[in-house]
């Protein structure tokens, strides 16, 4: 028996870890275990943060509905539960991917991972995409926001986009973490995310030049000392800056709320961006969301002769909108079964250039990711 002792303290050992890891009973302990895992580079330890297809499709199928709409929403989950493997690494490589991605790209802007600590984090409510419908039952919590670190050898903090904290049968799972910008506050953040967003768009120029190879190579080092890449000389300077008009030209941007059937509530977001057309007016991007969903959806805008707005949701309805004054009128109709409901939208008034902001950058990433 003495014999097998140290072996079984070993495999104990092993399940204590193991089942330690997928549960932790706090965002804090997540967030803590996140950069901890960041500064060993541990992919596995990482992979272990988030919840298995498995563990979630068996929630979804147990879940036991109070309510008729609670009935409706757990089926329609269920109906796309391979949508749930997006959350699970041994499915979804591109969550290791990311964690590999931040890692380098701090590196390679100077973060000393050994001897990081963390200054602070800050986690709002994660919107919950439309595909996911029900997913609000078995994770009631679902949070995103950024983890703030400090470098302990240079002082310097940065910033840590994360997504995916899900708290599920009463443990909190996942963390996907998405950038690293040098940061002490999300203000600053967004603001350092703002400058290299232009500078990509700066090297996308340069990359159909042909003077650069590889615009993500470029992505993972960018840093606010070097945020302007050298041209070979000064022609391909003004080359560059002559390509700039490329990027649209927004002219105007209106918020609509209101209802379908005077029931559901809709709000609609349009760009107006403008062109080389005869008209000031080229072309329109747009985007909305429903009253009991907190994710947007894209749509794509086509406006005919007769001034109609034809907005287009991929594979599930298209509105037909006409704009008198301040308001929008028309039908919403379901591509699927064809069912059509009346659309009301007027144009909200004095809105603050914060929330603008915030509604660019959620159509950029929706239209980009």
């Amino acid at each position: 028996m003495k014999i097998f002792y140290p072996f079984i303290l070993f495999l104990a050992g092993v399940f204590a870890i193991e089942g330690a890891k997928a549960q932790v009973n706090s965002e804090k302990e997540l967030v803590e275990r996140i950069i901890t895992i960041l500064q060993a580079g541990d992919d596995s330890s990482y992979a272990a943060l988030f919840p298995t297809f498995t563990m979630m499709s068996d929630l979804a199928a147990t879940y036991q509905p109070r309510d008729s709409f609670q009935i409706d929403r757990i089926n329609r989950l269920r109906v796309n539960v391979r949508r749930l493997a997006q959350f699970d690494p041994e499915q979804n490589p591109r969550i290791i991917d990311m964690m590999n991605f931040v890692r380098k790209k701090g590196a390679d802007s100077g973060v000393h991972w050994g001897d990081i600590l963390i200054a602070k984090y800050e986690l709002d409510k994660q919107r919950l995409p439309y595909e996911l419908i029900g997913f609000e039952l078995i994770a009631p919590l679902r949070m995103q926001g950024y983890i703030f670190i400090r470098d302990m050898l240079t002082r310097r903090r940065y910033g840590i986009a994360v997504k995916d904290i899900y708290m599920m049968d009463g443990k909190w799972y996942g963390g996907l973490v998405l950038n690293i910008l040098e940061a002490g506050s999300e203000a600053e953040y967004e603001e350092a995310l703002a400058d290299e967003e232009r500078e990509l768009k700066r090297l996308m120029v340069l990359k159909k030049q042909g003077l650069l190879d590889s615009v993500l190579a470029a992505r993972d080092s960018i840093r606010k000392s070097k945020m302007y890449a050298a041209s070979t000389n000064e022609d391909e300077e003004d080359e560059g800056a002559e390509a700039e008009p490329m990027y649209k030209d927004i002219a105007d941007r209106k918020l609509y709320t209101g209802y379908f059937d005077k029931q559901v509530e809709v709000e609609l977001y349009i760009r107006f961006i403008k062109g080389t057309c005869p008209e000031e007016i080229c072309s329109f991007e747009a985007m909305y969301k429903f009253g009991d969903l907190d994710e947007y959806i894209v749509l794509e805008v086509e406006r005919k002769p007769d001034g109609t707005f034809v907005m287009t949701e991929e594979e599930l309805g298209v509105m037909e909108l006409k704009l008198q004054g301040n308001t929008f009128t028309g039908t919403w109709t379901s591509v699927r079964d064809k069912t059509e409901y009346e659309a009301y939208l007027k144009e909200k008034e004095e809105l603050r250039d914060r929330k603008l902001y915030k509604l660019d950058k959620t159509y950029e990433e929706m239209r980009w990711r």
